[in-house]
C-alpha cells in the first residue's frame, strides 16, 4: 500500500491534470491563489516540503507555499503573536496534506504533494503543545482568517461543548463568503464540525469504508480519507522533536489518523476547486457555492448520517464527471432573540405540489436538517411559542445541501419606506431589463447580511419569481440610511402582462417589510406593441418568421404607413422563406428609380420576377405610401403565384364591399382576399381601399395569407 494512498483514492493526479496542469517553481507559483487558513497548532516553517524549486524560502513572496507574513498566534497569553512554531506537530501535518509543494525533490522517497499545492497556506496558531485550545482563541482566529481573505478555513481543534462565541465568529466568516470545514469528531459528534455554517467531515479508511471512530449525525456533510490505526495519513511533521515526532531518526514525515485529517483533504479539495474557478470571498455566497459543489461531485443519490453525501472527489469536482445525483437537503438553524431555539418544528413545502417535510431544531445550536428532499423550490417555515418565520423560494438542488436556511425570530423590528423607483412598463421577450429602487431604513435596527436582509423581486411569472439580492458582507444600512439597488433580469419569453414587485425582506424572519415598488409589464417582441394590441398575434408571427425585424430591433411602429419598397421586402421574405433565401438582383435594374444601390433592390426585383409587382409607366415609385387597394394586389398575387395565377379566378358579380364595386381597379384582388379569409373589411362594412396601409395591417394580411397564424 503506497504511503500516499489518499492521493490515489481521490484521483489527485486526474484532478491536477484539470487544474493547475503543471507543477510550480518559485518563478511560476501563482501569487493570488486561494488562501487556506489552517487554525491549529501552528507550523514548522523550516520544513523543506513548503519550499518550491528555486524558492529562497517558504514564504509565498519567496516562491514558497506559506503566507508567513500574515501568520498569527492566538494562544492565550502568548507573548509574540507572530510566533507560530508548531510545538505539537499536528498543524504541520495538516498543512502538508493541504499544501506541501509538488515535485520539489524533497527527501527522496519521503516527500509528498499537498492536494491543494497551488493554494497559499495561512498558518494560525491556537493550540498549545498538548493540543488544547480555548473557544475564545479559536473565535479570534476565525475572524482574523476571514479578514485576511481566506477562501477556506480549516478549524482543527474540536470538543463536545458548543460555544456561542465561536459560533458568532463562524457566522461572521460565513457571511463574508468563507468556506469553513472541521472534523466531525472522533468517537462522537464534536463541535465546531456540528456547528451551523461549518462543513463537518467524517473519515474513511484505506478500504473506503467509514472508520469505527467516525461519528454519524446531521453534521456530516462528506467523508474523506482519515485512516485508522492500521494505515494512517502520511504527511509532513516538524523537523524538530515534538509530541507528534518524538523520534528524529527518520525524515520529518509520519502517519496519523482521525477525522481532522479527513477534514484537511476536504479543505484541499475546496481550495483546488476555488483555484480552478476563480472563486474568492466577495459577495458572501462563495462558501455556499463551495459547499454544494463538493457534495454534488461525490455523486451520491442521497444523504446518510454516516457518510453524508459520500466521499470527496476532487477529480469529479474539477472535471465535472460526477454521476447525476438524486435527493437534496435543507440545513439551517432556528434562533430567537439571537439565542438557539430548541425543539422548533421546521416544515418545507414543495411549491410544485411535491409534498411537505419536517424536522426539529436540536440541542445545542438550534440546528436542523430536512434530509433527502426531491429537488425543487420550497417554502420553509417555523412556528414556536407564537414566533413565526418564513423562507420563500428555497431551491433544493440534487445531491447537496441547501445550507444556511436560518430562522431569526424575536422582537427585532425592521421597517422601510420606498424613496425612489424606476420600473419598466414594457419589455422585449427574453431580453435583459433593468429595475432600480431605493429604500430607506425607517426602523430601529440596522440592515446587515447577518440579519438576512435582502431585496426580493416577485412576479406572477417563474422567470422573475424569487429573484433576491442580498447585502454585501461589509454593508450596513443604519437606521435613517438608504440602500439603492439596480438589478437586471431577463424578461419572460412569452407575451403577456406580468405583475412585478420589489420590496425589502428578512429571510427567515417575518418576511417582507415596508411598501413595495410595483409595476405591470407588457412583454412582447416590440416595446411599442403591448400585450393587448389588436394585431399582436400577427406581428409576433411575422417576427418569428423573420419577415420583419422592427426599427432598431425593439420597436415595430405599428401605425406607420408601409411604403412600396417595404412591402416588396415583406412579400419577398415571406415567399422565399426568410431573408437569406432572397436571391441577389440582376445586373441590370428593371426600374429606373430602383438602382442596384437601392436598399430594397434585390427584394423589388425578386417580387417582379415572381409576378407580384410590375410598376408604373415611369418606374416603381419605391418610396410611395401603399394604400389598401395596392396591398390587396400584392397579397393576392403572392398567394396565387403572380397575376397569371389569378387568371382562372372569377370574382363574384355582387361586390362584398360597397366602396369596392366590380369596376374598381383592384376589385378582383380584394374579393380574392375576402374569399380566402384574409380580409373582412372594417366594422362599417367598407373596405376603404384608398386608406394608407399601416404596418399592423400589413402584418395581419401576411400572417393570414401565409398561414402564420391559426
Amino acid at each position: 500500500m503506497p504511503l500516499e494512498w489518499p492521493a490515489h483514492a481521490l484521483s489527485a493526479l486526474e484532478a491536477w491534470n484539470c487544474y493547475p496542469g503543471v507543477y510550480f517553481s518559485a518563478a511560476t507559483r501563482p501569487q493570488e491563489a486561494p488562501i487556506v487558513a489552517v487554525i491549529d497548532s501552528g507550523i514548522d516553517a523550516a520544513h523543506p516540503d513548503f519550499i518550491n524549486p528555486g524558492a529562497a524560502g517558504p514564504e509565498v513572496s519567496q516562491g514558497g507555499q506559506l503566507l508567513l507574513s500574515a501568520a498569527r498566534s492566538f494562544v492565550s497569553g502568548a507573548p509574540d503573536p507572530s510566533e507560530v512554531t508548531d510545538e505539537l506537530g499536528r498543524g504541520t501535518h495538516l498543512a502538508g496534506i493541504i499544501a506541501a509543494g509538488a515535485n520539489n525533490g524533497v527527501t527522496a522517497g519521503s516527500g509528498i504533494a499537498g492536494l491543494a499545492y497551488p493554494a497559499r497556506l495561512l498558518p494560525i496558531k491556537v493550540a498549545n503543545v498538548t493540543g488544547g485550545a480555548t473557544w475564545s482563541d479559536v473565535a479570534d482566529a476565525i475572524i482574523y482568517a476571514a479578514d485576511q481573505g481566506a477562501t477556506v478555513i480549516l478549524i482543527g481543534p474540536s470538543g463536545p461543548t458548543w460555544s456561542a462565541g465561536a459560533q458568532a465568529a463562524i457566522d461572521y466568516a460565513w457571511n463574508r463568503g468563507c468556506f469553513l470545514v472541521a472534523p466531525a469528531g472522533d468517537g462522537a459528534l464534536y463541535f465546531p464540525g456540528s456547528c451551523p455554517h461549518v462543513f463537518g467531515v467524517g473519515a474513511v479508511a484505506v478500504t473506503g469504508m467509514v472508520t469505527s471512530y467516525s461519528p454519524a449525525g446531521d453534521g456530516v456533510a462528506l467523508v474523506a480519507p482519515g485512516g485508522d490505526e492500521t494505515v494512517g495519513i502520511y504527511s509532513t511533521l516538524p523537523t524538530y522533536a515534538c509530541p507528534f515526532r518524538p523520534d528524529l531518526t527518520g525524515p520529518p514525515y509520519g502517519c496519523r489518523y482521525g477525522t481532522i485529517y479527513a477534514a484537511a483533504h476536504v479543505a484541499g479539495a475546496a481550495a483546488l476547486y476555488a483555484g480552478a474557478t476563480g472563486l474568492r470571498p466577495d459577495t458572501g455566497d462563495e462558501g455556499a457555492m463551495l459547499w454544494q459543489a463538493l457534495e454534488q461531485a461525490s455523486g451520491a443519490a442521497e444523504w446518510s448520517a454516516a457518510r453524508g453525501y459520500g466521499q470527496v472527489s476532487p477529480a469529479a469536482l474539477l472535471s465535472g464527471t460526477a454521476p447525476a445525483p438524486g435527493a437534496g437537503s435543507i440545513v439551517g438553524r432556528v434562533l430567537c432573540d439571537g439565542a438557539p431555539l430548541l425543539d422548533a418544528g421546521v416544515t418545507a413545502v414543495s411549491q410544485s405540489g411535491g409534498g411537505s417535510f419536517t424536522a426539529i431544531s436540536s440541542w445545542p445550536a438550534g440546528g436542523y436538517r430536512i434530509a433527502n428532499l426531491p429537488p425543487g423550490i420550497y417554502t420553509v417555515t417555523t412556528t414556536s411559542g407564537g414566533e413565526s418565520g418564513v423562507w420563500q423560494d428555497v431551491e433544493v438542488s440534487p445531491g447537496c445541501d441547501r445550507p444556511a436556511v436560518d430562522f431569526l425570530l424575536g422582537d427585532q423590528v425592521f421597517s422601510a419606506d420606498l424613496r425612489a423607483s424606476a420600473l419598466p412598463t414594457a419589455a422585449v421577450r427574453g431580453k435583459l431589463l433593468q429595475f432600480s429602487v431605493t429604500f430607506g431604513n425607517t426602523g430601529p435596527t440596522a440592515w446587515t447580511r447577518a440579519e438576512s436582509i435582502f431585496l426580493a423581486l416577485d412576479s406572477d411569472d417563474p422567470t422573475w419569481e424569487g429573484i433576491q439580492v442580498g447585502l454585501r458582507p461589509e454593508e450596513i444600512v443604519a437606521p435613517g440610511g438608504e440602500k439603492s439597488y439596480a438589478l437586471g433580469a431577463p424578461a419572460p419569453d412569452r407575451c403577456g402582462f406580468y405583475h412585478v414587485s420589489l420590496r425589502m425582506c428578512q429571510q427567515g424572519g417575518a418576511g417582507g417589510f415596508g411598501p413595495a415598488a410595483e409595476a405591470t409589464i407588457s412583454v412582447t417582441s416590440f416595446l411599442d406593441v403591448p400585450a393587448d394590441y389588436w394585431a399582436l398575434e400577427a406581428i409576433e408571427a411575422v417576427k418569428a418568421a423573420s419577415i420583419v425585424g422592427g426599427y432598431g430591433g425593439d420597436v415595430y411602429r405599428p401605425n406607420v404607413t408601409v411604403t412600396r419598397d417595404q412591402m416588396a421586402v415583406f412579400i419577398s421574405r415571406a415567399l422565399a422563406g426568410g431573408d437569406a433565401n432572397v436571391p441577389e438582383g440582376p445586373a441590370t435594374p428593371s426600374f429606373p428609380d430602383v438602382p442596384a444601390s437601392h436598399w430594397a433592390y434585390k427584394y423589388i426585383e425578386y417580387a417582379r420576377q415572381q409576378g407580384i409587382v410590375s410598376g408604373y409607366w415611369d418606374g416603381y415609385h419605391p418610396g410611395d405610401n401603399l394604400d389598401r387597394g395596392q396591398m390587396a394586389v400584392f397579397i393576392a398575387r403572392a398567394m396565387a403565384g403572380g397575376e397569371a395565377g389569378l387568371a382562372g379566378y372569377t370574382p363574384p358579380e355582387s361586390a362584398s364591399f360597397a366602396d369596392v364595386p366590380p369596376d374598381f381597379w383592384s376589385y378582383k384582388h380584394v374579393e380574392y382576399l375576402r374569399q380566402a379569409g384574409v380580409t373582412g373589411g372594417y366594422p362599417d362594412g367598407q373596405y376603404h381601399p384608398e386608406r394608407e396601409c399601416a404596418r399592423d395591417q400589413m402584418a395581419v394580411y401576411i400572417a393570414r395569407a401565409f398561414a402564420l397564424t391559426p
